[in-house]
């Protein structure tokens, strides 16, 4: 044989060991099988998707039971997201952990840097927003956190530059403007809008500041009045003054005082945004200023009390006194309603075939609730408008609420309008109790 041929020979055995060796191992017949793991579902901001606390515990686990099988940044950002929203008693230590171990992930920078979000001075908090924006551009998440610190730092120029951000980037949905952009087409001159969280807010800043849609509309955040830092910035930019700033903290701890106590109970809104509403309602009572609670405003004591004294305008609520009939403001907001409302992001694809759970899509349901609460009003003081706002409300919103909301819209509408157009239409779907 020749050496040629030996050197073949034995190149193929080597091959065909390597091949007995390798291939159990592929097909697991030695050693333990690699078991299959499903990725859970990314987390995003709640901006986006909306679950129960429920379903972020769940969430939780399933990227922590990720994290432990194939560790990685990306995995341990998705479960410090979902750990936040699932109120994770251990939160703060593993998000420090996680900080640790991956010093540059612009995720775990961005959640270290709200832990303490809205506190006073927060200049450590916003390097670390400003960080993750540097080190990814296209995160959008802190670009919304920036806005609050430019805000309280009264860095006006970095506030439009951030908020000119978020828009250009696209990442506030199209029916969540329009929803701002409708209530503020709600608005007499000069109004201060009471909003609740950030998809109330930040379309309604966007659009005052940098689209000069409204400019004269004051968007005063509910959820940052329990703040040190936001009366006094709602003073110096929106000539909106509560009380001096020592009688403001004089305020402050005795409300705390007497949550501390137990002669008050920790109202839902946080600890001293009703009282401040209440005073900044009498101020602009006195100023004669109108102010309006958007229809997304939680509902509290304070609150139900002043919506009950107020007029209801379907996505707004009035609050403060006017000498206007109720009748002529019905029927302007229904002609608004009818002729100015955008509805670009209502037909949109997007927004038709996204999941319940988002954000967008619960937002929508507004529009069927806030007709809900006026329509015995517009029946009985404007009800040569019953047919528009009815047509509205199925062109672009019926479909995009869930069932419940949709049944019992449909059947308060059925009930009570003698619109003939409305009274075929709830015949044959068999509506009419």
């Amino acid at each position: 044989m020749t050496f040629y041929l030996r050197r073949c020979m034995m190149r193929s055995m080597s091959i065909t060991l390597l091949l007995l060796l390798v291939l159990p191992l592929l097909a697991g017949g030695c050693g333990e099988r690699i078991e299959e793991i499903e990725r859970p579902e990314k987390i995003v901001s709640m901006r986006e998707v909306v679950y129960d606390k429920e379903t972020y515990v769940k969430l939780a686990a399933l990227w922590k039971t990720y994290n432990d099988r194939l560790p990685s940044e990306d995995s341990y950002a998705n479960w410090m997201y979902a750990a936040r929203y699932a109120q994770d008693p251990d939160y703060e230590s593993l998000l420090k952990s996680g900080r640790e171990r991956y010093p540059a992930n612009p995720v775990l920078m961005y959640l270290a840097a709200m832990v303490h979000h809205g506190k006073t001075n927060g200049l450590e908090n916003q390097h670390l927003l400003e960080r993750a924006t540097r080190l990814e551009p296209s995160y959008m998440d802190p670009w919304f956190s920036l806005v609050v610190h430019h805000m309280e730092r009264r860095e006006n120029e970095k506030l439009d530059i951030a908020l000119r951000r978020l828009l250009e980037a696209g990442v506030v949905q199209d029916e969540v403007m329009d929803l701002s952009y409708n209530m503020m087409a709600l608005l007499d001159k000069n109004a201060i809008l009471i909003t609740n969280g950030d998809n109330d807010t930040y379309p309604g800043w966007i659009l005052t500041r940098i689209v000069k849609y409204r400019p004269d509309v004051t968007i005063v955040n509910r959820s940052l009045l329990n703040t040190d830092w936001y009366p006094d910035c709602l003073s110096q930019t929106n000539s909106i003054t509560l009380m001096s700033s020592g009688k403001l903290d004089t305020l402050r701890a005795q409300i705390l005082s007497a949550i501390k106590e137990g002669k008050k109970e920790m109202p839902s809104g946080g600890p001293f945004s009703d009282t401040l509403i209440a005073l900044l309602i009498g101020v602009a009572e006195r100023e004669g200023r109108p102010v309006y609670f958007a229809h997304t405003v939680a509902s509290t004591e304070t609150i139900d009390r002043f919506r009950s004294n107020g007029r209801s305008l379907g996505l707004v609520t009035l609050v403060t006194h006017s000498s206007e009939p109720y009748s002529v403001q019905l029927r302007r907001m229904a002609k608004t309603w009818k002729e100015e409302f955008r509805t670009s992001g209502l037909k949109s694809w997007r927004v038709k075939y996204a999941p319940i759970a988002s954000a967008g899509r619960q937002l929508v349901a507004n529009y069927a609730v806030g007709q809900y609460v006026i329509l015995e009003a517009i029946v009985q003081q404007a009800p040569e408008y019953q047919q528009d706002l009815f047509g509205w409300y199925v062109k672009y919103v019926r479909e995009l609420i869930s069932g419940k909301y949709a049944e019992g819209v449909d059947k308060a509408w059925c009930r009570a309008s003698d619109v003939k157009e409305i009274r075929d239409w709830c015949r044959k779907r068999s509506t009419i109790e």
